[in-house]
């Protein structure tokens, strides 16, 4: 079996609407060589996820907030996910030690 081979595998599983193991025993696939494989692909999308760097931008308001508008301090960073980290005023040299520490152990 290859990539290729379990993708349609996987494909015609959900399109089967039957428990897993009975369509593998219909198919004449082993339920180890299915988790086997589907181990396989799923470790190589994740590898393929860390290698991935998302844009970071630093922006400094442009404008005085407006009474009642409330501007936190610090550093925030919005993640393609939608995740937003927030760190305190005071922490950006930290933050900016760390990133740049990161940046350069990675393998990207």
């Amino acid at each position: 079996m290859n990539r290729s081979e379990f993708e349609e595998l996987e494909m015609q599983v959900q399109q089967s609407k039957l428990p897993l193991k009975l369509y593998l025993q219909q198919v004449g696939v082993s339920y180890s060589t299915y988790h086997y494989w589907r181990k396989k692909c799923t470790a190589a999308e994740k590898d393929s996820l860390k290698q991935e760097l998302a844009p970071i931008s630093f922006k400094h308001p442009t404008a005085e907030p407006t009474l009642g508008e409330q501007v936190p301090q610090g550093v925030a960073l919005l993640f393609p996910n939608g995740l937003r980290a927030h760190f305190g005023s005071g922490s950006e040299k930290l933050l900016m030690e760390l990133l740049t520490h990161s940046l350069e152990s990675s393998h990207v």
